[in-house]
């Protein structure tokens, strides 16, 4: 596999609701789960971040285009700086578990 083009940053705080996240989702049987999704979720904002999810709208004045993507059971929202491989992760939240 190639190097990844863009670099992917968090905040602590992301950083720290990640690991809640992750937390919350292994009380509920869904840690593996999770964790999958969280890898995949990393490698498509270093490879793809710009076809990746669905685009929401641009902050024109920073050059950056806001996106969001799910990979159940993780939704992430992000951006992507236009003229350099830059992502910045903004929100990761945890999907409600699915009725039975």
């Amino acid at each position: 596999m190639a190097d990844p083009w863009y670099q992917v940053h968090a905040s602590r705080a992301v950083a720290d609701s990640l690991r809640e996240l992750q937390k919350q989702a292994s009380r509920q049987g869904r840690g593996e789960e999770f964790l999958d999704a969280v890898r995949q979720i990393h490698e498509e904002l270093q490879n793809r971040p710009m076809v990746f999810g669905e685009a929401l709208y641009r902050l024109p004045a920073l050059g950056m285009s806001v996106r969001t993507a799910s990979v159940r059971p993780v939704v992430v929202h992000f951006a992507v700086v236009d003229d350099r491989p830059l992502v910045f992760i903004r929100l990761i939240t945890l999907l409600s578990q699915p009725r039975k």
